[in-house]
């Protein structure tokens, strides 16, 4: 397997972006809280597609743009093309979706809208020839690089979608050509995005801390299938005037199936009987799946989305996301150094993080999703200030998280090398004593 930081990005870029991302969601939480009554009626208003934006954007996105510039090097087991490109893409990516948020705050100012879509979408598409380049160099064969690969193409395409949405409002006669398909624009983003995100990385991740290899693959492969066919039909539906009456949801609905069945199938084989708590969190995230289908069954789409988005993509985004700051941490600072290894000295990475922390962030996110859904259906703002205090609870304990596995390895590297320095000036006077 490639070293992290020799065969991917500069450790620095992916780090950052995971940081900045965990305060994008306590921003989020502020935000629910300054607002709460936006969550009790229509949930187009610029307000409530503002913090979408937030969410979708600078926390999901800046993560998975972030894990981009090094999980790809591990799965296809080869370089990153172009390593220091996201020296460009990443702030690129994450000054455009400010813009983008801010346009939405200003009542959908286009002043604010095309440039920040613009600099999403260029960020976006360089970053997917980057992967695709990355993959040519060693063409992966598993299922779980091909939804990453996929995963990618259609957050790109989200991205490209809302530039569209962005332009439609002021551009009459791009509006009459495309019309304003943002029921397609959502299942791209939330289902062939982050679903598909979650299904490739998540397999070999899952598997990788759990200690679960082997077993079948064809869950995942069915997974895949069966979202890419979901977002063709929508498309067919958004600009070819199909009708579907409901095979769009129906193979969504399998493919979180297959995906809940994928993780039970790890879970079974695993050789590390008690998962670490970021580990539990991402599984507990599944939870939210069946919640989601059932709300919407109910007629209630707001809450089925926000239990989809908050709940299951959030819960596990925030899971991965302790895990993966540590592998990078750790592996930045000690892989490779005389101070490596475990024998080196080294701390290991279930000791990086702070345990009393992670129950505040996976509850926190349950009970904000949980509370919002609640606001939507019963209209009731108080659920909604519930949901944002929670959201800015397991917020900020997962940014004090990121930010503490960081610290106490920036400094147990500085420790220990300090202690070599002392090790080895100890040594030369010896011998300087005996010349």
């Amino acid at each position: 397997m490639p070293r992290l930081g020799a065969d991917g990005a500069p450790p620095v870029l992916p780090i950052a972006s995971l940081l900045v991302g965990a305060a994008a969601l306590v921003f989020a939480g502020v935000l629910v809280l300054l607002a709460p009554g936006a969550f009790t009626a229509y949930l187009g208003t610029p307000r409530v597609v503002a913090l979408n934006h937030v969410y979708t954007l600078l926390f999901v996105g800046l993560v998975f743009v972030g894990t981009l510039q090094q999980l790809p090097a591990v799965m296809f087991v080869t370089r990153l093309a172009w390593p220091r490109l996201g020296w460009a893409t990443l702030p690129l990516f994450f000054a455009g979706g400010v813009a983008v948020v801010v346009g939405f705050f200003r009542t959908f100012d286009p002043a604010w809208l095309a440039p920040g879509a613009a600099a999403v979408s260029l960020a976006m598409l360089a970053m997917l020839v980057q992967l695709v380049r990355t993959a040519a160099q060693r063409w992966p064969k598993d299922p779980g690089s091909h939804a990453l690969l996929l995963s990618a193409a259609f957050l790109t395409l989200a991205v490209l979608l809302g530039f569209t949405l962005a332009s439609a409002r002021t551009t009459p006669a791009l509006a009459a050509r495309v019309g304003y398909p943002v029921q397609l624009h959502l299942t791209v983003g939330l289902f062939g995005a982050f679903l598909l995100g979650i299904v490739g990385s998540g397999q070999k991740l899952l598997s990788m801390f759990a200690l679960s290899k082997g077993g079948p693959q064809w869950r995942v492969r069915c997974a895949t299938y069966a979202v890419s066919a979901a977002v063709l039909l929508e498309a067919l539906t958004a600009f070819a005037r199909l009708r579907d009456p409901g095979v769009a949801l129906a193979l969504l609905a399998v493919g979180c199936f297959f995906q809940a069945w994928e993780v039970l199938g790890i879970l079974k084989r695993r050789l590390r009987k008690k998962l670490e708590a970021p580990i539990e969190r991402y599984v507990l995230a599944h939870a939210f799946l069946p919640l989601a289908g059932l709300a919407l069954l109910f007629g209630q789409g707001g809450a089925a989305a926000i239990l989809f988005l908050v709940g299951f993509v959030g819960l596990a985004v925030s899971g991965m996301l302790v895990k993966i700051l540590s592998f990078l941490t750790w592996t930045w600072q000690f892989a490779g150094a005389a101070t490596g290894g475990v024998s080196g000295g080294a701390p290991l990475l279930r000791d990086l993080v702070r345990n009393e922390l992670e129950p505040l962030i996976t509850w926190g996110l349950a009970v904000a999703a949980l509370a919002l859904a609640g606001a939507t259906i019963w209209r009731l703002s108080v659920l909604a200030s519930v949901s944002g205090a929670a959201t800015l609870l397991g917020g900020a304990a997962l940014l004090l998280q990121a930010g503490h596995v960081v610290g106490v390895t920036v400094r147990a590297k500085r420790r220990l090398a300090a202690a070599a320095a002392g090790k080895l000036a100890k040594a030369a006077g010896v011998e300087d004593a005996h010349a």
